[in-house]
């Protein structure tokens, strides 16, 4: 990616095309791997889980940044794989053209902390 991208965007999703980051498959059922984002969610700082719809497999968070407490939303979504889940993410900042980068990094940060 070039140096201009990181100025003309403030999202990252697991499932563009062009993406830095790919969706993380995790060895679990579903309600499971629920279980598993909203922990890992709840012990990294300035995260926070906002809204879980169990049954359509959805999670929303928010983080905050740590300086000017802008808040970023990380929508994440379940799908069921014949070995597990798949976990699909999006990070978008709520304010301002470019994150530099920092919603990758919010992706890179979760899938981080679910990594088998």
């Amino acid at each position: 990616m070039s140096i201009g991208h990181w100025f003309t965007r403030n999202w990252a999703d697991t499932d563009e095309v062009s993406s830095a980051v790919a969706p993380i498959d995790l060895p679990v059922s579903m309600s499971e791997a629920m279980d598993v984002l909203q922990n890992a969610i709840r012990a990294l700082p300035r995260w926070q889980v906002e809204s879980v719809d169990a049954a359509a497999g959805t999670l929303h968070a928010t983080r905050r940044s740590r300086l000017w407490r802008f808040t970023d939303d990380i929508s994440i979504r379940l799908e069921a794989t014949g070995t597990g889940t798949r976990v699909h993410a999006r990070s978008q900042a709520r304010v301002g053209k470019a994150d530099l980068g920092q919603n990758r990094r919010n992706l890179l940060e979760l899938f981080g902390r679910l990594a088998p």
